[in-house]
């Protein structure tokens, strides 16, 4: 069957929002402001793995207008992820670029970037490892305490439900019949 038969494959979609967006009309997230509303901004590691050895938020948390300063320190428990909370939000070890080591909010968004720059940082590079093999190499630099060796236990449930224990390869020719 040609795509002709069908209502949207093969076809152009109009965007709803479309002329809202080029004509400016269009409201974004930026765009509210609430009576009260508080801004974030997060202060994020230089290095891809490394321990923080020291954090010291207090200039910052002086800086006019900071209503927090959360640290590893403030919220030693405070875990997220999906489907279930594993992993600490702050920790003492950052393991990417990037990770989060603290979390400002503020009366405006300048307040927070400038306490950002207030917080003092002292970290221990640790080796890091950069793709799946060298990982899993023996000796390879441990990234989370949990997972001895950087492998995942079977059935790991957060990254799909414990009954998935492997992976199955059939006849794609069969499926496609």
């Amino acid at each position: 069957m040609s795509s002709s038969g069908y209502r949207h494959v093969g076809k152009a979609t109009l965007r709803k929002d479309a002329l809202d967006i080029v004509t400016g009309a269009a409201r974004y997230i930026d765009d509210i402001n609430v009576p009260g509303m508080l801004y974030a901004k997060v202060l994020r590691s230089p290095y891809a793995h490394a321990n923080i050895t020291h954090i010291d938020a207090s200039n910052a948390e002086r800086l006019s207008g900071v209503k927090a300063v959360l640290t590893y320190k403030d919220v030693p428990e405070w875990k997220g992820g999906i489907p279930f909370p594993h992993k600490r939000v702050l920790d003492r070890r950052v393991r990417f670029v990037g990770d989060g080591v603290a979390l400002v909010a503020a009366t405006s968004e300048e307040i927070a970037e400038e306490a950002l720059e207030l917080i003092e940082v002292e970290y221990e590079q640790l080796p890091a490892v950069f793709d799946v093999e060298e990982a899993i190499r023996p000796g390879a630099p441990q990234i989370y305490e949990e997972y001895p060796n950087n492998i995942l236990p079977p059935g790991c449930p957060f990254f799909g439900p414990t009954h998935l224990k492997e992976i199955v390869r059939g006849d794609v020719e069969k499926g496609f019949e």
